[in-house]
């Protein structure tokens, strides 16, 4: 329809990098823990902090047939695992993963004021004013706890813990937009 929006987005990227003395040993132990043997294990092309390979986005928004006061619009994006690294570890580099990005948001809106400010009596409070819109949003509808980043702890003994850093879950928004 007239003044709806809809479009598709689609982004391909590859970033990786050969670096310059990544490599380290890696050690075969005894029953006592004690090394027995070693293997140089070379780093080779790894994948960069942005590394997403696919990121794909819809967004939807259209009028209600009956009533163009109404509309709907949708927002869709997904996109595919990034690398996390520990810092200051070559070995470790990625050794952690982020799972896939994916959020679905829905929005309703109604309008509840348009029309010619000359034609509204001079006491209404309204006058002034070109239009009012209401909106309902709910983002994240399918309320998927996606995670942005990871909280690395150590502990007494130098083990590495990681704790998802998450962005929001299923959130709600009213708001109402008045132009004049």
């Amino acid at each position: 329809m007239k003044d709806a929006e809809s479009w598709v987005s689609l982004g391909i990227m590859r970033t990786r990098e050969n670096l310059d003395n990544d490599q380290w040993y890696n050690y075969t132990l005894d029953s006592l823990n004690k090394p027995v043997d070693s293997t140089l294990v070379q780093g080779g092309w790894i994948r960069r902090p942005t590394d997403r390979f696919l990121s794909v986005g819809m967004f939807y928004q259209d009028y209600l047939s009956t009533n163009k006061n109404f509309k709907f619009s949708m927002n869709f994006l997904y996109g595919t695992n990034l690398p996390y690294n520990i810092p200051n570890s070559v070995k470790y580099r990625n050794a952690l993963t982020i799972d896939p990005y994916i959020r679905v948001d829905f929005g309703f809106s109604a309008l509840l004021l348009d029309g010619e400010k000359s034609k509204r009596r001079s006491r209404n409070p309204f006058r002034e004013f070109n239009n009012i819109w209401a909106s309902l949003e709910i983002f994240n509808v399918i309320d998927r706890p996606n995670t942005i980043s990871y909280l690395l702890i150590k502990d007494f003994s130098n083990t590495i813990f990681s704790i998802p850093n998450r962005l929001t879950p299923r959130l709600i928004n009213f708001k109402i937009v008045a132009r004049w």
